[in-house]
């Protein structure tokens, strides 16, 4: 990630790696279904990496989070939070037959077909793997072809627009001809009929002129 600020930095050909880019926070995240001794008494513990002799903070960016799922004693209807709701879906996703209604967001459904899969065969896991590839293919070769046709719709409407406009111009171009050729030829003392004959106009509009 680019330092903010100093921009110039990113010009500078002799800087250093570190000094024109530091790592973005690096999470090791440790789901644990057992109490571990060397951890505080308590579902979230929080650290940082340090070097082991002086004890100095390496990068305050990588952090380690370990929650011990015994620690995490809410009921469901004590979950308000879409945290708690996760935190007691993974704790407690092993023992149910289907997912209860209370966790029925678009999140948790896509937690519970991921630990469905993780119960599969390696046979039907590879399986279920191609389905769910070909479907996506297919989605997508689908809004490819949505879309190509959509777009050519609009060239053809386009088109369609353009000629009907060009046709509908000249059309009005030869009207206009024709009837500055009547209005001459009235000018000039021409009969009706001559003037019908010639300039292709009914007499009511040749008597508008």
């Amino acid at each position: 990630t680019p330092l903010e600020g100093d921009c110039g930095l990113l010009r500078e050909e002799e800087a250093s790696y570190g000094l024109r880019y530091r790592l973005p926070a690096v999470y090791g995240i440790f789901l644990m279904n057992f109490k571990e001794d060397g951890l505080e008494s308590k579902f979230r513990t929080d650290t940082v990496v340090s070097d082991r002799d002086s004890g100095r903070v390496v990068n305050r960016n990588f952090r380690q989070i370990y929650l011990q799922f015994p620690y995490f004693t809410k009921d469901l209807d004590e979950c308000s939070t879409l945290s708690d709701k996760l935190m007691y879906a993974l704790k407690n996703m092993n023992n149910w037959n289907r997912m209860p209604d209370a966790l029925k967001e678009q999140v948790f459904s896509h937690l519970d077909r991921l630990a469905a899969k993780a119960h599969l065969s390696e046979g039907d896991r590879i399986a279920y793997d191609k389905a769910v590839d070909r479907y996506n293919v297919s989605r997508i070769v689908e809004n490819d072809i949505r879309e190509q046709a959509v777009a050519e719709g609009k060239a053809i409407g386009k088109a369609i627009g353009k000629a009907e406009g060009k046709a509908e111009g000249e059309a009005e171009g030869r009207l206009k001809e024709r009837l500055e050729i009547a209005r001459k030829l009235k000018e000039n003392g021409f009969s009706i009929a001559d003037i019908v004959r010639v300039a292709g106009l009914s007499a009511e509009e040749i008597d508008k002129l």
